[in-house]
C-alpha cells in the first residue's frame, strides 16, 4: 500500500521518525517492548550534569497498553563524586508520578554506561501521550554527566510549546515529588530508554 508517498507492508507507523531504522537501539531486540526518547545516532553531546538533588526529565512517546517495567539513562564521560542517592521516575504526561524506582544509595554508575532501574511496580499506560522520565543523582560534588542532546531550549518550546529537556526539584535524595511542578527547560534531553 502507498500512503503519502510511503510503500510499507503492515501497520502503518505514525511518521517517519517512528520507524525503524530511524528510532532503533543497536543491538536491541526490536520485537521486545523497548522505547527510546531519541534515537541512539542523535546522541551527540556529552549534557553538563544538573544540579544535586535536581531531577532532570524528558519526554517521551508511549502508547496505549504499553507495560513499562524500567527506565535507563546513560552516563556521559564525568561521573558522579560520592553519591548518596539515586533514582528514576515515570510521569504521566500532565507531571504526575507513576511509579518510581528504588533509591540506589551509594551505588556507582560508571561513565558511559547506562543504568537501568526496575520501577517499584509496574505501569501499564492507560492512553498514547507524551510522558516523561526523569532521573536525580544526590552526591557530595559531582553529578555524573548524561548521553543525549543538546536543543536550543526556546526552539524546541516553540515546536511543541514545551521543552524536550527540564529540571524540576530540589533536595529530591533519591525521592520524587507526587508532581513535577514547575519544569524549567534546559538544553540538555538525555536518553531515556523505557522497557
Amino acid at each position: 500500500m502507498t500512503v503519502l508517498g510511503r510503500y510499507y507492508e503492515g501497520v502503518l507507523a505514525d511518521a517517519a521518525a517512528l520507524d525503524v531504522p530511524f528510532n532503533a537501539l543497536p543491538g536491541i531486540d526490536q520485537s521486545a517492548f523497548v522505547r527510546s526518547n531519541i534515537p541512539a545516532w542523535a546522541c551527540t553531546s556529552d549534557l553538563a550534569a544538573t544540579s544535586s538533588g535536581v531531577a532532570i526529565g524528558v519526554r517521551i512517546w508511549l502508547r496505549k497498553g504499553d507495560v513499562v517495567t524500567n527506565i535507563a539513562f546513560v552516563a556521559g564521560n564525568t561521573a558522579e563524586n560520592t553519591p548518596t542517592h539515586r533514582a528514576h521516575a515515570l510521569y504521566d504526561p500532565d507531571g504526575n508520578l507513576l511509579a518510581q524506582t528504588a533509591d540506589q544509595l551509594t551505588a556507582a554508575w560508571a561513565v558511559n554506561t547506562a543504568k537501568k532501574l526496575a520501577l517499584t511496580a509496574p505501569v501499564t499506560i492507560k492512553k498514547d501521550g507524551w510522558y516523561i522520565v526523569a532521573t536525580t543523582t544526590t552526591a557530595t560534588t559531582t553529578v555524573n554527566t548524561l548521553l543525549g542532546c543538546a536543543p536550543i531550549v526556546t526552539a524546541s518550546a516553540a515546536v511543541g510549546g514545551k521543552a524536550l529537556g527540564f529540571t524540576f526539584g530540589t533536595g529530591l535524595d533519591g525521592v520524587f515529588p507526587a508532581t513535577t511542578g514547575a519544569q524549567t527547560g534546559v538544553a540538555k534531553c538525555p536518553i531515556a530508554i523505557v522497557s
